[in-house]
């Protein structure tokens, strides 16, 4: 049954729950695209988590299938890999020639590489949800 429906911008977030789980889930979408599924244990949870995936995206992330980016839309050419429901995959990184890698969390090596930032970011949604 949804609940309610939160914006921010082209960023909204149905909220809905059913009785058999007693959670609350948030369905993110970009400009009515789906972009990824969230749960929390109250509605006030939801609401918050979609305000963080919201101040990412303000301050240049990008989110597509369930993974967000920070700073992709920024001249740093890194920042960190997250899921929506906020766990923390990495970091990326951009190099001088825009090769762009994905170093898990407390690993030294790259776990993936792509030639750009929208390739590397359709490889980590393969990698975390294929």
């Amino acid at each position: 049954m949804l609940l309610t429906t939160e914006t921010h911008g082209d960023l909204t977030c149905d909220i809905d729950t059913d009785d058999a789980s007693n959670l609350y889930h948030g369905t993110l979408k970009y400009k009515g695209y789906e972009q990824g599924r969230f749960s929390g244990n109250t509605l006030a949870a939801v609401q918050e988590n979609f305000k963080s995936i919201a101040a990412y995206i303000d301050a240049g992330g990008i989110v597509r299938g369930g993974i967000i980016l920070t700073q992709y839309f920024t001249n740093d050419c890194e920042g960190d890999v997250l899921t929506v429901d906020g766990e923390v995959l990495g970091t990326w990184h951009a190099d001088e020639e825009e090769w762009c890698t994905l170093t898990l969390t407390g690993k030294a090596e790259h776990e993936l590489g792509a030639p750009s930032p929208w390739m590397l970011h359709d490889s980590i949604i393969e990698w975390h949800y294929g």
